[in-house]
């Protein structure tokens, strides 16, 4: 079965599919955001009266405004000058105030996404495969100001997601086809705590720290189409990781600022051994990932200005990370990017636009095609001030 997985992956390279999408939970993405995007995991350290950011929970208490933002992500991958789209709904959160020193969040990203699709052909005829589905994160969070220099939060997070693969093998002899379907609904439940502490005006620190103290569970059923037997399928994803965030930004002046994000991502070792519909290939093991950006932030010089030159806000740094499956060979699997964003405030202050970009290449083992990709994220972040009415003169 394992080595049927691999030969599997290796066919996806033929049809332009990231082969890293059929690997255990398939493409892990933890910023789904422009500005997260763009900055790296230092926005964790982030405290903006001008906005909200929903990666920190110790952050909202930044603004005593009512926020509602959305976010589109869109990625390109080439494989053999063979190029792939994925284009997708990534982020919709609601933020407002509770009194002068709480906030709280409510809204969904997505955390991983399993879509593959590859056919190979066999002596006797074909096989193909099709995989959708994906895990979304449902949050609640709640921030809390101990005093301006230091704010903490707490994040309650619910998994759900769906997975559905169907398998076709047909034969060419008498042009019999056998199609297995497995389908099946994923929960789970983690808890985030948040610390962010300014040091001096000059330095802001952010810590966060993701425990699934429930880890996602896939239950489901599997079955030959057209039969009416089914099995019912039951399988924990031990091996889904435990994540720490750190953030460092220092404040060079009141438009700029320098900014180093580290993360880490801890996975259960023996996590795949017992797994079935999530199963890696002989050999293969998972790896703590670390994850290391340097970016510059310009910040609009007038908000509220004429000109939109002065309302633009400019980010732009690199990002390197390694890969949290490792082959037998023991190669790791890296991941080198640059990043960027732009965001504009309109001049009445009621929205934000924001845009980002990552080029980078993935890659670094014999078994695995080296992948080039583009993701660009569209964003836009609106406050209650839309709803208020203004005098006119």
């Amino acid at each position: 079965m394992r080595k049927l997985i691999l030969l599997l992956i290796l066919a996806i390279s033929l049809m332009g599919q990231s082969a890293y999408y059929r690997l255990g939970y398939g493409d892990i993405f933890p910023t789904t955001d422009p500005l997260g995007s763009s900055l790296g995991h230092g926005v964790v350290a982030i405290d903006d009266s001008n906005r909200v950011t929903t990666h920190n929970p110790a952050a909202l208490t930044s603004s005593n405004r009512v926020h509602f933002g959305v976010s589109l992500g869109s990625e390109f991958r080439s494989i053999d000058n063979i190029v792939s789209n994925n284009t997708r709904l990534e982020q919709i959160f609601v933020s407002f105030p509770i009194g002068t020193r709480f906030g709280m969040s409510l809204g969904t990203h997505a955390v991983a996404d399993f879509a593959s699709e590859y056919e190979s052909s066999l002596d006797m005829g074909s096989f193909s495969e099709q995989t959708v589905g994906g895990i979304w994160d449902f949050h609640l969070g709640l921030g809390y100001s101990i005093s301006p220099a230091m704010k903490v939060g707490l994040k309650l997070h619910a998994f759900q997601g769906q997975f559905e693969r169907n398998t076709k093998i047909l034969i060419d002899d008498n042009q019999d086809s056998v199609v297995y379907r497995l389908h099946g609904d994923i929960s789970g439940k983690s808890l985030e705590l948040g610390v962010i502490s300014n040091i001096k005006e000059k330095v802001s620190l952010g810590v966060t720290i993701n425990i699934p103290h429930d880890k996602p569970t896939l239950s489901g059923r599997d079955h030959l189409d057209e039969s009416m037997a089914f099995n019912d399928i039951s399988e924990d994803m031990k091996a889904w990781p435990t994540t720490i965030k750190f953030g460092v930004i220092y404040h060079h002046s009141e438009s700029m600022n320098f900014m180093a994000g580290i993360a880490q991502q801890l996975f259960t070792e023996s996590g795949f051994d017992e797994a079935r519909v999530f199963a890696l290939p002989a050999g293969w093991k998972t790896v703590p990932v670390a994850s290391f950006q340097l970016a510059m932030q310009k910040l609009p010089t007038d908000r509220t200005s004429r000109y939109w030159t002065k309302r633009t806000g400019l980010q732009a740094g690199v990002s390197i990370k390694n890969y949290y499956l490792s082959p037998a060979s023991e190669n790791m699997i890296y991941e080198y990017s640059l990043i960027s964003g732009v965001n504009l405030d309109l001049r009445n202050g009621r929205s934000l636009f924001e845009i980002s970009g990552e080029f980078g290449s993935r890659g670094g083992d014999e078994s695995l095609p080296d992948e080039l990709f583009a993701r660009m994220k569209l964003g836009i972040q609106i406050n209650d001030t839309w709803f208020k009415k203004v005098k006119r003169r």
